[in-house]
């Protein structure tokens, strides 16, 4: 950049920008002075290599502020869309649990209208009863559910829900030999948990044992013991994750059923299975 003073300048020629010769410059009023004027060069190459830095910078900003931009956007989009999803999930899982827990007794209802059909059996009659009351309990939580209705406890006449629940599986699988030793008759619980929780473990019992073989339930004040003689587990560890199964066996989502039912009670659940020995479930009370 170069100074001159020159001859004084008309006013509308001073403080504006002239390109001449490769070259820019300006006049400016020299204070207290009127015969002249500062005349500030700047070489036009220089000029030239500080638009071209200042483009390339505005380019670089522009670009990154673009990426930042777009990253925040990604983000705040998934993090939107976040609860959504969990939603749909625990809705999909929902609907699963449900249509696992209305199998066994519509297949209870199919199985007795056939034998009605052959017979008028009062048998069968107490059986679809039995099923119908069992869907319309499963209704019931769904409803529970929905509303996001709290647990109610309440005093559950325990003996007498495992021998209404061996009964109706003894006719569904009548080589099965129950063994009870029920110690107890009332616990505080939630009638519907609780009432999930002994069908899916019992079916199971039942399903995966071997022909003529045997299944023990246990219960007292501090737990629940559900014994088979059945074909064993291969990984126990394993068998509470959902989807689950150990070759054609199940679709895997009763015993994360019934996993999440017990945490929802606040009881422990331990299962201990040999193959071709059987297995073993402990519901500890809290």
């Amino acid at each position: 950049m170069k100074l001159d003073i020159v001859p004084y300048k008309k006013i509308n020629e001073l403080y504006l920008l002239h390109i001449k010769q490769n070259r820019i410059f300006a006049y400016f009023d020299i204070p207290n002075s009127k015969k002249n004027s500062l005349k500030i060069i700047y070489p036009y190459s220089l000029y030239a290599k500080d638009v071209n830095t200042i483009k390339k910078q505005t380019l670089f900003y522009y670009f990154f502020s673009s990426l930042v931009l777009l990253f925040l956007s990604i983000f705040y989009s998934l993090y939107s869309i976040k609860p959504l999803k969990k939603a749909l999930f625990l809705l999909d899982e929902f609907l699963k649990d449900i249509i696992h827990d209305l199998n066994t007794p519509i297949s209870s209802i199919l199985l007795n209208l056939k034998i009605l059909k052959q017979s008028h059996s009062a048998e069968a009659i107490k059986r679809v009863e039995f099923s119908t009351k069992k869907i319309g309990s499963l209704y019931g939580n769904l409803e529970a559910i929905i509303k996001n209705t709290p647990l109610t406890i309440t005093t559950i006449n325990i003996k007498k829900m495992l021998d209404q629940k061996i009964d109706y599986f003894q006719y569904l699988y009548p080589d099965i030999i129950f063994k009870t030793n029920i110690k107890i008759n009332t616990i505080e619980t939630s009638h519907s948990v609780i009432d999930r929780i002994l069908d899916n473990l019992i079916s199971n019992a039942c399903k995966y044992n071997r022909e003529n073989g045997k299944i023990s339930i246990t219960i007292d004040e501090k737990q629940l013991i559900i014994e088979d003689t059945g074909i064993g587990i291969k990984n126990p560890k394993k068998i509470f994750r959902r989807y689950y199964k150990e070759g054609q066996r199940g679709i895997g989502l009763g015993l994360n059923i019934v996993k999440k039912l017990c945490d929802s009670l606040g009881y422990k659940i331990k299962v201990e299975s040999m193959l071709g020995i059987g297995t073993k479930f402990k519901v500890t009370f809290k």
